[in-house]
């Protein structure tokens, strides 16, 4: 069985502080789906690459204590950090299993909700069919697959600086062969499809992220993380990259530059009975 991705950003002390505030900039939308989906009391969930806390909480909260949450994550500092949330939360109807999702030892058909946001695009797009054909194969007859990914259709700010767009190219570059082009949220109705879910559904949602929403500032974050890689290229010198991150965060501090964010693709659908 092909063996997922390796995460591309590492599990420094910094990605894991982002992937927290990401999900709590994410939970109105993963609880606008969770709602549209109607995941309710005594349901089984499982949340695929569920990080530090992914939406552990939201399916805690909306399965009750008759419902049982998990959580499969294959790096152990983001399955530590998760297990030290879990506690601090009480999340007491929520267990992590360590381990790469296409070889954890999960019981075959026996979830509600299969669900993974945000893993697809750090996989290379030849490797996505098998992880849904995965997800499915651990949701029962009738249950319920969800994904959720960024595509970067709609990411631009206006007045454009010529940092956006050197950043976002070396970027683009230095992650490129393992990622993919990070248009990875139109494929998912069609990689569902393609896995043979049906009654497949699509959300897209889309922010002009004004000054001091921290999804102002997410772009740095990444950049941040992924320094290195973007280095090992040559593309940019260390300075380089300093004074042009300098520059760029300037640019998106100030209240007259326009920030769309790109656009979060949300696609659901049913296993067949």
């Amino acid at each position: 069985m092909t063996r997922s991705a390796d995460y591309v950003f590492g599990g420094e002390q910094n990605e894991l502080e982002r992937l927290l505030g990401q999900a709590a900039d994410l939970k109105p939308e993963t609880s606008w789906l969770l709602d549209r989906i109607g995941v309710g009391r005594g349901w089984r969930a499982a949340d695929v690459g569920c990080g530090p806390i992914g939406i552990l909480d939201l399916l805690s909260e909306h399965v009750g204590p008759e419902g049982a949450v998990v959580g499969v994550e294959r790096e152990p500092r983001f399955a530590a950090m998760a297990r030290t949330e879990i506690e601090r939360r009480s999340l007491q109807n929520v267990l992590i299993v360590e381990g790469d999702m296409l070889a954890a030892e999960l019981d075959e058909g026996s979830f509600d909700l299969v669900h993974e946001r945000l893993v697809l695009i750090n996989v290379p797009e030849d490797d996505r069919g098998s992880i849904v054909a995965a997800m499915l194969r651990l949701a029962r007859p009738g249950g319920t697959l969800a994904l959720e990914s960024w595509d970067r259709a709609s990411h631009v700010c206006y007045p454009e600086h010529p940092a956006w767009q050197i950043l976002n190219d070396a970027y683009r570059e230095a992650v490129r062969t393992t990622i993919g082009a990070g248009t990875s949220g139109r494929t998912l109705p069609w990689l569902l499809r393609s896995a043979g879910v049906i009654d497949v559904h699509t959300k897209v949602h889309v922010r002009a992220v004004e000054v001091g929403d921290r999804r102002r500032t997410h772009r740095l974050g990444i950049l941040d993380v992924a320094k290195a890689r973007i280095l090992a290229t040559g593309r940019l010198s260390e300075a380089e990259f300093d004074a042009h991150r300098a520059a760029l965060a300037e640019h998106l501090a100030n209240p007259d530059t326009l920030l769309i964010d790109q656009l979060f693709v949300q696609a659901w659908g049913t296993k067949p009975r």
